[in-house]
């Protein structure tokens, strides 16, 4: 960051801030640094105010911004801010029954064929980091040492966060397979242009076979479900995840001609990840949208100044939901 964006941050800070806190603090400009940390040096609660706006404000924009470049964010289904657990429906479509008009079956019933599945907050994290008074008289020095001070908490707080969502997304994916949440397609270990062919011929088929209505698709009878589950997926709603070493390996126009997509098309609907966590075998993945249930269901920003030891503790809790639906078309290709 610049000293010019270190300003705005500050003077946004102030425009949002107490009238107390606008009284005591001075406008921001290059030239007075000092100035502007005196009074926050000096009061505690103008630099509970201070640095309760810059954790939460501040930092909250510069991790939204991050998100944003995560490759799996995009399997989030949103928030879920009441409530911990989600219960998703499916109801297979009626079966047809001859005509007879002689039929005596007014008053009979038949219920539909409706599948259930719940999905539970499986995630109550906290990241703590710890700032001290010290280490703020450091920081209001210069423009250089202010940005540290910020780049430090949202790099403790923001960003542990930000690793952890994506470790967990891919372990989510990679127990997925292990237990049998998916459809599993056997190929041969990419190592050449006849393998890759083959890959390629896979998942081209299983692409199509997707937007056909269709049992074989999904793993909720494999799973423990009780009976079949007849749904397919629009060509729009699927998702496909390809390690990079398969993706390097495999030429990108050729992918994208084998999913009958130009290449900007394909690389917009295809996530690439290091690695399947836990799963050594499997290579690529391709499901419904709706297939990974991942949810934000709290998420919580608190302080605790500490009169004894002159340090502010910051709390960040992340509360989600990781699940699968079985309800939904998935398919994993493994080698082995």
């Amino acid at each position: 960051m610049s000293a010019e964006t270190m300003i705005n941050v500050l003077n946004t800070i102030r425009a949002n801030s107490s009238p107390t806190y606008q009284e005591r603090v001075p406008q921001a400009t290059q030239e007075n640094l000092t100035a502007v940390g005196a009074p926050l040096l000096e009061y505690n609660a103008t630099m509970n105010e201070f640095l309760t706006s810059l954790v939460n404000r501040i930092g909250l924009t510069i991790v939204r911004n991050r998100e944003l470049h995560n490759p799996l964010s995009v399997l989030k289904q949103g928030d879920m801010p009441l409530g911990k657990d989600i219960e998703e429906i499916w109801t297979n479509p009626a079966k047809a029954e001859t005509y007879n008009p002689k039929s005596t079956d007014l008053l009979k019933q038949t219920p539909p064929d409706t599948k259930t599945l719940f999905h539970r907050m499986n995630r109550q994290d906290k990241y703590v980091v710890t700032i001290s008074n010290p280490q703020l008289r450091t920081a209001f020095t210069s423009w250089e040492n202010l940005e540290q001070l910020l780049n430090s908490i949202v790099t403790s707080l923001y960003s542990g966060n930000y690793l952890d969502e994506f470790l967990l997304a891919k372990r989510l994916l990679g127990s997925a397979v292990n237990d049998n949440k998916c459809i599993k397609c056997n190929i041969p270990v990419v190592a050449d242009e006849t393998s890759a062919k083959e890959f390629i011929t896979a998942a081209r088929l299983y692409h199509r076979n997707l937007t056909f209505p269709s049992a074989k698709n999904n793993a909720y009878s494999l799973s423990g479900g009780n009976g079949d589950v007849i749904t397919w997926t629009p060509e729009n709603d699927i998702r496909f995840i390809i390690r990079s070493d398969i993706e390097a390996f495999t030429d990108v126009n050729v992918l994208a001609n084998a999913f009958n997509m130009d290449k900007t098309t394909f690389l917009g609907q295809t996530l690439i990840i290091d690695n399947f966590e836990g799963n050594d075998n499997c290579v690529a993945m391709m499901f419904d949208k709706a297939y990974t249930q991942i949810y934000d269901n709290y998420r919580e920003m608190t302080e605790f100044f500490n009169g004894d030891t002159l340090t502010w503790n910051y709390y960040y809790h992340v509360w989600q939901t990781y699940s699968v639906s079985t309800l939904c078309n998935a398919v994993a290709f493994v080698t082995g």
